[in-house]
């Protein structure tokens, strides 16, 4: 059955599909899809996919699910959803607090909240204060209250987010005293506050549903929330950038173990993860000064692999005889030490996609120092200081690398340091800090 709006006003809509007649979901989404208020509800391909009777409420302005025009809406809902035995809400950040904000209301059986929030009344809560200022005069008090839920909650948020923690031990305070509802808290590390995009996929939002709706006892549902959720994230992309993301400065080697696991090797969308070049050239760059210089040359050559051949083979990468012993610079972005024919300058950007026409800066020993150096066709070019730009020489120039353990800076006899600001714009300076020290990595 194609899906039909039972309700419509200045601000909120809400869907309905009719399908499976034993259980209705209810979803609110989140924020951020009020121009699609008519087209799109959350779940909506997934439950008309599984004919999954459906009601989908959106809203056309970021209020929360907070206004006269809702108090009208949950009665039409409740008149559409009184004919099932079983019906379950499930809702995301602002849409999580409109499913147990009306939870008693609608007498909801089971709800889903995937981080929700209490409130964004700065009187009640503590709100990040672009949300703040979007809680008008009439939206005071708005918060989530003990009277106001009802039925078998499951909150799964991210317990190292600090105000969704809050907001889910607050929720789960509610419970005291009470045996008409049960809370059960499910932490899904590394999501974030954007839970669902650590777990998404038609499938696993539909197991989630089929464990909710079971008759297990609330904290069986719970442990298997908890299982299913671990699962679900171990190949989700998102999940494990996240990971990623907020560990590899701290944690580098782990980062590297994890990179090089046949695990990884199994994430789905993978690309999602590697695009964010900046974090791996980075974690190449840390390893390196760190000592790791194994794992920084095999995670740049896997680097200069997968953007070529769309291959991350890290776990198996086997030596390359074509680039072994070639030499990179890496500045404090992570971004490559290169060189401008065109330009006559120093550049820094993707070891692959140099802009432009810029080369990789490269090093040769002579006589005992260590030369910047670029190749064109094979033959090998040292780099001069000129007054404004930069000079190619078949000689050994005026520039030398000089070496701090696994850095290095790029010194002009002057007594000047190369300093890269940005891609295209360099400098020197006379001391050697952190925007003047390279990681130089032998691939």
């Amino acid at each position: 059955m194609t899906d039909q709006i039972i309700f419509d006003s200045d601000d909120i809509v809400v869907h309905f599909h009719k399908g499976n007649p034993d259980f209705l979901v209810i979803t609110f989404i989140g924020i951020g899809h009020e121009e699609s208020a008519y087209t799109l509800y959350f779940g909506k391909p997934v439950f008309q996919k599984y004919d999954v009777s459906c009601i989908g409420i959106t809203t056309k302005h970021r209020n929360w699910y907070y206004s006269p025009n809702m108090l009208k809406a949950l009665e039409v809902i409740w008149r559409y959803s009184a004919g099932y035995r079983k019906t379950i809400a499930i809702g995301l950040s602002a849409g999580a607090y409109a499913a147990i904000k009306y939870s008693m209301v609608l007498r909801t059986d089971v709800t889903i909240a995937l981080a929700p929030q209490l409130s964004i009344d700065d009187r009640e809560a503590n709100v990040i204060p672009e949300w703040a200022a979007l809680c008008t005069p009439a939206m005071r008090g708005m918060g989530i209250k003990k009277e106001d839920i009802s039925g078998d909650i499951f909150i799964l948020y991210d317990r190292h987010h600090r105000d969704d923690r809050h907001a889910a031990e607050t929720i789960l305070g509610y419970t005291l005293g009470r045996s008409d509802v049960a809370v059960g808290l499910v932490n899904v590390p590394s999501a974030g506050h954007i839970v669902y995009e650590s777990l998404k996929g038609s499938k696993n939002l539909m197991a989630l549903v089929e464990t909710v709706r079971s008759s297990l006892p609330p904290r069986e549902r719970q442990a298997a929330l908890a299982r299913q959720t671990r699962a679900f994230r171990r190949q989700n992309a998102v999940n494990v950038y996240n990971r990623i993301r907020a560990g590899f400065e701290r944690h580098p080697l782990l980062t590297w173990q994890l990179l090089a696991s046949r695990r990884f090797s199994e994430v789905k969308k993978v690309g999602d993860i590697l695009n964010d070049e900046t974090v791996f050239y980075r974690l190449a760059a840390i390893l390196n000064n760190r000592g790791y210089t194994h794992q920084a040359r095999t995670l740049l050559r896997a680097m200069i692999c997968y953007h070529a051949t769309v291959d991350f083979l890290l776990y198996a990468l086997k030596d390359d005889p074509f680039i072994e012993g070639r030499s990179v610079f890496l500045d404090h972005r992570g971004r490559t030490l290169g060189y401008s024919l065109k330009r006559r300058q120093f550049t820094s950007s993707n070891i692959v996609w140099m802009e432009g026409d810029a080369v990789p800066v490269s090093s040769t020993e002579y006589d005992g120092v260590v030369f910047p150096t670029v190749s064109y066709f094979g033959k090998h070019f040292f780099l001069s200081k000129q007054e404004g730009w930069i000079s190619l020489g078949t000689t050994p120039g005026n520039l030398s690398v000089v070496k701090q353990g696994k850095r290095g800076c790029v010194h002009a006899e002057d007594g000047t340091f190369l300093s890269i600001v940005e891609d295209f714009v360099s400098g020197w300076v006379l001391e050697c800090l952190s925007y003047e020290t390279f990681s130089w990595i032998m691939l």
